[in-house]
């Protein structure tokens, strides 16, 4: 693996979703440290709020580590994060037709998880880099 390049593509996942694990735990720490007011403001108990931020945290970590599993050309972390990917534009089709005002959102969501999944098994470069082979480019 040492002498393999990673793919541009693969790179700026990775990126992506270190951001997305960062924000997740700092979320999640926020709403555990905040849970009074959050919880007031939202209208829940500060025992949902404590779940949703516990949920953050652990989808957070979970993230991180699938990214760090992500650059080492891992074909078991590359269908985990299909899996996410999907569950994710599930999600979107729920949005856009079930949460007034969600179109937009939920069209980026899917349209983000669509080019992940392109990246991660449409492109060539991607392909080779996670069959061991030598890329084209």
């Amino acid at each position: 693996m040492a002498d393999r390049k990673v793919p541009l593509g693969i790179s700026v996942i990775t990126i992506l979703m270190y951001i997305a694990a960062i924000l997740d735990i700092a979320g999640g720490v926020f709403f555990l440290i905040e849970k009074g007011p959050i919880a007031e403001a939202a209208d829940m108990s500060e025992s949902a709020i404590v779940g949703i931020a516990i949920a953050m945290l652990v989808v957070g970590v979970i993230i991180g580590l699938l990214a760090f599993g992500l650059r080492s050309a891992s074909n078991g972390v590359r269908l985990l994060i299909a899996v996410v990917m999907v569950l994710r534009i599930a999600g979107a089709i729920y949005v856009i037709f079930a949460v007034p005002g969600g179109r937009f959102e939920g069209l980026v969501g899917a349209v983000i998880a669509l080019v992940v999944l392109y990246i991660l098994y449409g492109s060539e470069d991607s392909k080779a880099f996670f069959d061991g082979t030598p890329s084209l480019s």
